[in-house]
């Protein structure tokens, strides 16, 4: 159930029957020579909306425009203070809460989102519980990365070349999203990503996991072509359509668990 597409009155029914919302994190960023600049934003959404069509769950619109300030020397990048994100993000939750909605679901699919979202959740916890009155929820971050069936096929296929950015997981899933873009991009595109980029170290991995990065001409200087580590190349449309069943499937299981919380 897409919240854009429902009428008040049907969101006011559907909060007679479960207190849940789910809510997709991207963002807009270069991703390489291949790579859309929408595939955070198209991996969310499309895992959220499979996730909605499965199980009657109400989805928000995806939460596009985020924390990417290492990758504006790239054009299309467009980027929002850590600051402006959080805000935005708090005033989501208190709109909901204030709903009557128990249970806010963040589906993200952008590292740099992590940080920012938990910090939103704090601030919101600690504000919920100043409100006289105030209706409490509870929030809960996941990385469609970190689903247990999605991860295994990330490692299987993929291993050291999976990399941190343009990884070929998440341009195979925009692949299955948006098959005619990916393919004018991919065939644009590819004479510049032939050769796989170098292999990150585990000391790069250990300080750069989440989109921990400098600023943006350190970050293009350090990755003329956008890939961090990441052979995108490497990616199909049927690797895109098996990461999305796997990651649906992890996902009913895993709202189904925070919906059972106490």
């Amino acid at each position: 159930m897409q919240l854009a597409l429902s009428t008040s009155a049907q969101v006011a029914q559907y909060l007679e029957r479960s207190r849940t919302i789910v809510l997709p994190l991207g963002s807009t960023e270069q991703h390489g020579p291949v790579g859309l600049i929408g595939t955070d934003s198209l991996c969310a959404q499309t895992i959220a909306g499979r996730l909605g069509e499965r199980t009657g769950v109400l989805v928000t619109p995806t939460l596009a425009h985020t924390v990417a300030q290492f990758n504006l020397g790239f054009p299309g990048t467009i980027a929002v203070r850590a600051s402006t994100l959080l805000a935005l993000i708090l005033d989501m939750l208190h709109a909901l809460a204030d709903q009557g909605f128990e249970r806010i679901y963040c589906l993200n699919g952008h590292g740099a989102n992590i940080g920012v979202a938990r910090a939103a959740f704090q601030d919101f916890y600690l504000e919920r519980a100043r409100m006289q009155g105030a209706r409490m929820a509870r929030c809960r971050l996941r990385s469609w990365w970190e689903y247990p069936q999605v991860d295994l096929l990330r490692r299987e296929w993929y291993g050291a070349h999976e990399g941190l950015h343009a990884t070929p997981s998440e341009i195979a899933i925009a692949m299955a999203a948006e098959p005619a873009a990916s393919e004018r991009a991919r065939s644009e595109g590819a004479q510049h990503a032939l050769e796989a980029p170098p292999a990150l170290n585990a000391a790069f991995l250990r300080d750069h996991g989440g989109d921990n990065h400098f600023d943006q001409r350190t970050h293009r200087g350090a990755f003329p072509d956008g890939r961090v580590g990441s052979h995108s190349l490497l990616a199909t449309r049927e690797q895109g359509e098996a990461l999305l069943a796997a990651a649906v499937v992890d996902a009913v299981q895993d709202v189904a668990a925070f919906e059972a919380e106490h």
